[in-house]
């Protein structure tokens, strides 16, 4: 019995080696600084609060290491996003779709804990479409920044790892 859990273990490490080695090697690094307006609608019902989101506007590549999107480059977003507080507790998440001058695309996935509107960091995945994006693959982190001047408007920095 305890031969068969140690050559059971051993392939378990076996096979979750080689699964994370198919997730890909470091492609390059790049920062994006996205701008944009927050379109929001938001329903209480006793103490649970729901906001949505829509947001829309161009984002920069400014430090970038990773060939299909070099310093420069601009793309332009759109987002839908939900923020649910319940028992005290809020959670965020949002999904973009990003393309380029060209048309090619890619998604963002962005989750946190804590408010639409209120800054706080939060974590992305990113991940090809189509065209020069197609095999595009990157973590991330990200940090908003919130400014409330006729309109809810939307600074984030993203910091992320590309994969390929």
């Amino acid at each position: 019995m305890k031969n068969t859990l140690s050559v059971l273990f051993g392939l378990f490490i076996f096979i979750s080696a080689a699964s994370a080695e198919h997730h890909g090697h470091s492609a390059g690094k790049l920062s994006l600084i996205s701008n944009g307006e927050f379109i929001l609608d938001t329903v209480e019902a006793g103490d649970i609060k729901h906001t949505l989101a829509e947001l829309k506007g161009l984002g920069n590549i400014v430090d970038s290491t990773y060939a299909p999107m070099p310093n420069g480059t601009v793309i332009a977003f759109e987002c839908a996003g939900s923020n649910v507080t319940k028992n005290g507790e809020s959670m965020l998440y949002a999904l973009c779709l990003a393309k380029d001058k060209d048309g090619d695309q890619f998604s963002i996935e962005n989750t946190r804990v804590g408010l639409i509107g209120v800054a706080g960091p939060g974590e992305s995945v990113m991940r090809g479409i189509s065209g020069k994006f197609a095999d595009l693959m990157g973590t991330c982190t990200y940090v908003p920044t919130y400014m409330k001047n006729d309109g809810v408007f939307v600074s984030v920095a993203y910091e992320c790892d590309m994969k390929h």
